[in-house]
């Protein structure tokens, strides 16, 4: 690793080709268009670490391609295994679109950084403070909803459609997301609105973490309010565009549309997602490629104020293991310390993490979805930073 502090003023992303004067650094777009510097031993075992992870992984019959993105020390390297469609042999690129799910929480996150930095919001604030009308439901025995309990999943939110009557119990895992797809495809800012104005909160608010996905909606409404934009452009402002992330949207131009990876769960083609359209999409509305999330990456090992704030430790969920500005910050159960967000609908996976004391940051994304591969991407992750660490 220490070989690579050399290429600190290097930042390679997919098919770009930089050499310097003295030392050049060739990169090589192969038949997989995995970005590789041959000219550099460390970033050859790079590759070697990236390949034979990836090849265990791809073993499983759930998990039919892979976008690994790696960032060491400034450098970036884009790795593209598999069929995004099996027997079609069409490998994924650096340019193939991917629905990011959750991951874009953090997006919703690092726009309420900033918002906090400015004074437009206060972590300690009522919710109710930034809310027009009247939401005397928003609290449990006078124990009001805060921002800090938005941005944590400890509102006492419920964690998916509010007013959702329906039950999915006993349903198989196709089934199950066939019908939740359903109900989030009937939602709309107007009943959303009425439904949380009748929510019954039965938990005291920063008591217990329960994942809610109604809650950072929530909070992408707050955002809008307090500066007056509309959320998705809010975070192609202000986030997005801060990044040059030049191939990230929440809704994907027609001209880019044939780039947008088809989706299977369990190897059953899936739909796209309208999480975009029916409320604000921040619980996982953005679609983006590999090498604007390397640019993502890039962005958060920046050394600012926002990033910083986005950063910081909120709520302890257990032991060395917070929560953030919707990150998980991770430092328990032999691990590093590392800010993660994985991504999950039922057309795609995916990891992000980022691990500030060795400067490396990955993301892993798959078309494919089912409960078992969330498991088997963390371990992926996982094994390919061990590895790295030690090399």
């Amino acid at each position: 690793m220490k070989a690579l502090s050399t290429l600190l003023s290097l930042f390679l992303i997919s098919s770009i080709c930089y050499s310097q004067k003295k030392n050049e650094n060739k990169v090589i777009v192969n038949s997989r268009n995995s970005v590789e510097i041959y000219s550099n031993v460390l970033s050859a075992e790079i590759k070697q670490i990236i390949d034979k992870n990836a090849e265990k992984a791809l073993k499983d019959p759930l998990i039919n391609s892979l976008s690994i993105g790696l960032y060491v020390n400034n450098v970036s390297y884009n790795f593209n295994y598999g069929e995004l469609t099996k027997g079609k042999g069409d490998t994924p690129t650096p340019n193939t679109i991917y629905e990011i799910a959750s991951i874009t929480k953090t997006f919703v996150g690092t726009l309420a950084a900033k918002a906090v930095l400015e004074g437009k919001l206060n972590l300690e604030d009522d919710i109710r403070k930034y809310l027009p009308g009247l939401y005397p439901n928003l609290e449990h025995n006078g124990n009001p909803i805060r921002i800090k309990h938005l941005l944590t999943h400890t509102s006492g939110m419920p964690s998916g459609i509010l007013g959702a009557n329906e039950t999915l119990i006993n349903l198989d895992e196709i089934k199950f997301n066939e019908a939740y797809t359903s109900l989030e495809n009937k939602q709309t800012k107007t009943k959303f609105l009425y439904e949380l104005s009748k929510l019954k909160i039965t938990d005291k608010p920063g008591a217990n973490f329960n994942y809610s996905n109604s809650g950072t909606n929530l909070m992408g409404y707050i955002l809008e309010l307090v500066y007056m934009k509309p959320f998705q452009e809010l975070i192609l402002d202000e986030i997005v565009s801060k990044a040059k992330m030049n191939e990230t949207y929440f809704h994907v131009p027609i001209e880019k549309e044939n780039n947008l990876a088809n989706g299977y769960l369990l190897n059953k083609p899936m739909p796209k997602s309208n999480l975009a359209i029916t409320l604000w999409g921040a619980e996982g509305a953005l679609k983006t490629t590999t090498a604007d999330m390397l640019k993502y990456i890039h962005y958060q090992f920046k050394n600012s104020k926002i990033i910083k704030e986005s950063h910081k430790k909120i709520f302890e969920i257990d032991t060395d293991y917070w929560i953030g500005y919707y990150w998980w910050i991770i430092s328990n159960q032999n691990h590093d310390l590392h800010y993660r967000h994985d991504g999950g609908i039922s057309r795609a996976k995916s990891v992000l993490a980022i691990f500030p004391e060795k400067k490396i940051g990955i993301s892993i994304i798959t078309n494919q979805s089912s409960k078992t591969i969330n498991e088997k991407l963390s371990q992926l992750t996982y094994n390919i930073y061990n590895e790295l660490k030690t090399n």
